[in-house]
C-alpha cells in the first residue's frame, strides 16, 4: 500500500511540474520514486520519508543548476533595468517643469526626465540613470 501512496504522489508531482514547467516538484516525484522503491523492498516508513527528503534535496541541489542552464539557454533578456548607464540622444528638450522630454535610444523614442530636474536641451547626449514607468530618467553625459 505504501508503495502505491508513493507512486501517487510521484504523479502528482509530475502533474504539477507539467503545469507550471518550471523545474519546481520533478525533484520531489524523483524523491518519492526512491521512496515507492524502499516501499516496495519492504522497507520501513521512516526509512522511506528519509530517502524521500534526502534524495529530493540532492537532486535538486547537484542537477538544478545545470537543468536550469539548459532550459534558460534560449531565451532572450528582456530585463528593462540594462538599459541603465547606457546614452540616449535627446531630440525633445527636457524639462520636467512642463512635464515634457523625449530621448531616441537605440532607435526608439522614449518618453524621458531629467533625474536631477536640470532642463535638457535637443541634441545633447545623455545617460540613462534609471527607469521610471516607462520613463527614462537621465542626466547630462559627463564629459571627464
Amino acid at each position: 500500500m505504501e508503495t502505491i501512496i508513493w507512486l501517487i504522489i510521484v504523479a502528482i508531482m509530475l502533474v504539477i511540474e507539467i503545469f507550471t514547467m518550471g523545474l519546481t516538484t520533478i525533484w520531489f516525484s524523483l524523491g518519492a520514486v526512491a521512496a515507492a522503491i524502499a516501499a516496495g523492498l519492504g522497507a520501513p516508513i521512516w526509512l522511506q520519508a528519509v530517502l524521500f527528503v534526502v534524495v529530493s534535496v540532492l537532486v535538486m541541489i547537484l542537477v538544478r543548476p545545470f537543468a536550469m542552464k539548459v532550459i534558460n539557454k534560449e531565451r532572450t533578456k528582456t530585463n528593462i533595468d540594462d538599459l541603465v548607464g547606457k546614452k540616449a540622444l535627446v531630440i525633445e528638450d527636457i524639462d520636467n517643469q512642463r512635464g515634457q522630454g523625449k530621448v531616441r535610444f537605440q532607435g526608439m523614442e522614449w518618453t524621458a526626465r531629467s533625474a536631477d530636474d536640470t532642463v535638457l536641451e535637443k541634441e545633447e547626449t545623455v545617460v540613462i540613470k534609471a527607469i521610471s514607468g516607462v520613463k527614462l530618467m537621465v542626466e547630462r553625459e559627463r564629459k571627464d
